[in-house]
């Protein structure tokens, strides 16, 4: 099979799985509180990793150091910081967010990701798409506005519910995070490998999510209660592995649009897994999705 066409499954895949994570985030917060989700679900994710290297990378478990110097290059632990550091406050507004507002309110928002790219994959990766791309934005700006229906009014397109929603805030601040983060993981895949970077980036942003619970002390929850984050933490760990390959095939925007297809895929599922009312937003996240995949289909 074509590399680019395997990239561009490995890309949807990860779209499903992402709808996994987001469909198993906003039912542990129904179950525990967000400090202790944010750390069961990269816990999860790390270990499940740390397995995978050690089995694609047996020499790491004899001599790690030197084995590790062979696999990165000096960029690398500049990269990690950044990423690490970005991440974890990404994904504790991502919680937030879930636990705030539904699920088919919140999950479409990711889709400004590729918007704001086209601004940060310029700077950060030298990647540049042609005009074509401003139509993708149009879109997506436009899917904002049909995200939520004015029910009382019957205005069709109502964006006053981004400034009183705080849950649709925090996902809007969290995809501004992400357009520089998916950058960092391009740069951070050709300073190692993919399976090496996102091991590396999930295990730090592991250790800071224990950190940031046990400052909470907050009493241990039952494993039981986080069953649900631990899916997701799971699900997340495998998408990210597959999307981190893919993104040494495919022009970055390309990855990220497909990736947003988990935006469609959590408003379709919300519904009957969440129960939440999700047919009016339809509408408005297929207008998002069609302009993310006009900005991937804008390069040069």
């Amino acid at each position: 099979m074509d590399l680019a066409l395997l990239a561009l499954f490995a890309s949807l895949v990860t779209a499903i799985c992402q709808s996994v994570t987001d469909l198993g985030t906003k039912a542990a917060t129904r179950t525990a509180d967000d400090r202790a989700i944010l750390a069961a679900q990269w816990c999860a994710g790390a270990l499940l990793l740390t397995i995978a290297c050690f089995i694609l990378y047996p020499e790491l478990l004899g001599a790690p150091r030197e084995t590790l110097a062979s696999l990165t290059k000096p960029e690398f632990w500049t990269l990690l910081a950044w990423s690490g550091a970005l991440n974890v406050f990404a994904y504790a507004l991502y919680i937030r967010a879930f636990r705030l507002s539904d699920a088919s309110l919140v999950a479409p928002l990711v889709l400004l990701t590729p918007v704001l790219m086209l601004f940060t994959s310029p700077i950060m990766t030298g990647e540049h798409a042609p005009p074509m791309g401003v139509f993708g934005v149009l879109f997506t700006v436009l899917g904002v506005g049909l995200l939520d229906v004015d029910q009382e009014s019957g205005r069709r397109l109502n964006f006053h519910v981004f400034a009183r929603d705080k849950g649709a805030r925090m996902m809007i601040a969290t995809a501004a995070i992400w357009s520089v983060t998916a950058n960092i993981d391009k740069l951070g895949v050709r300073a190692s490998t993919p399976l090496v970077w996102i091991t590396a980036v999930t295990i730090v942003i592991a250790l800071c999510a224990l950190l940031y619970w046990l400052a909470g002390r907050r009493a241990a929850p039952r494993v039981f209660a986080l069953r649900h984050a631990i899916a997701a933490g799971s699900a997340m760990a495998f998408g990210s592995t597959l999307q981190m390959w893919a993104l040494t095939i495919l022009f970055t925007p390309y990855v990220i649009a497909i990736k947003r297809l988990s935006a469609l895929f959590t408003v379709l599922a919300s519904g009957h897994v969440l129960k939440e009312e999700s047919s009016g937003r339809m509408f408005g996240a297929a207008v998002m999705l069609a302009g993310a995949v006009m900005i991937a289909l804008a390069r040069g």
